[in-house]
């Protein structure tokens, strides 16, 4: 039987070709910021496992040392060692660095100018006073610890790249205080509150704020929102209008009230730093 000659086989065209591919750019792009969505999510949810381990060893230095960590305590001849408060809680549950870092800002180090900071003003501040007592050291108890900030992301004093990276032990920038203070990260390791205590105007050496008049300010590097851990060990995620609208996130009140003798003027740059 005869059978019916087959004519070559037809392929693509280039018309045919270039509109697939204009398909696949298209569908790539519609994907793109879903997938860009999702790895932000997933960075924010480890963040926040960061945070709640970290809690979890602040818990357990209350119930040891009866009071909140200091921001830090000076150690060796001429306070060359700086025994910060995150490594005050690496030594209750043996936490590793990375547990201490935002998976935002990977390449940030655990240190002076460290990702997550610290309540210091009504938590824990060991910087002396005239009087030679400190600032606010040691605090047994907050009024209000689920509405109370006791550490998260940080952006330090400034904006500007580059990023020092400070080991833990070391105990200041090598930068002059002029340059240092618009780097990003600068003394990340603490956080300043909305208003600060009036007992600050007795403090040796002028450090108002984190670095000396430089504030450290939350960073919401997470879709809009910091991540922070409040002093019961519960996670919010919080704008930058929420926790400097007052001072009830950080006073451990957990409200605007007589008890908190604070100065009248918020702390300087929050304009600046978050464009409002």
């Amino acid at each position: 039987m005869l059978q019916a000659a087959k004519g070559p086989s037809r392929g693509f065209t280039i018309i045919e070709l270039l509109v697939v591919i204009a398909i696949v750019a298209i569908l790539a792009s519609l994907m793109m910021p879903a997938l860009r969505e999702a790895r932000a999510m997933a960075r924010s949810t480890s963040c926040i496992s960061n945070l709640k381990q970290l809690g979890v060893a602040m818990s357990l230095y209350h119930n040891v040392w009866k009071c909140f960590p200091a921001h830090q305590w000076k150690l060796g001849p001429g306070g060359a060692d700086r025994m910060r408060w995150f490594r005050q809680l690496h030594q209750m549950l043996d936490l590793g660095q990375d547990v201490q870092q935002c998976p935002e800002v990977p390449h940030w180090i655990c240190g002076r100018n460290n990702s997550y900071g610290y309540n210091y003003k009504y938590l824990g501040s060991a910087r002396v006073l005239t009087d030679g007592t400190m600032e606010q050291f040691p605090v047994r108890e907050v009024y209000s610890p689920s509405h109370t900030i006791a550490f998260g992301d940080s952006s330090g004093t400034g904006t500007q790249e580059p990023y020092e990276p400070i080991p833990f032990t070391q105990k200041s920038s090598s930068l002059s205080y002029g340059v240092r203070k618009h780097r990003i990260g600068n003394h990340g390791y603490t956080l300043d509150p909305t208003y600060i205590s009036k007992r600050t105007d007795q403090l040796h050496g002028g450090d108002t704020y984190a670095d000396k008049e430089s504030p450290s300010f939350i960073a919401p590097r997470h879709q809009g929102k910091a991540n922070l851990c409040m002093a019961d060990g519960h996670v919010e995620s919080l704008t930058p209008e929420e926790v400097y609208r007052d001072n009830s996130w950080w006073n451990g009140y957990g409200c605007e009230t007589d008890k908190d003798d604070h100065v009248a003027d918020k702390i300087p740059g929050l304009d600046d730093r978050y464009g409002w």
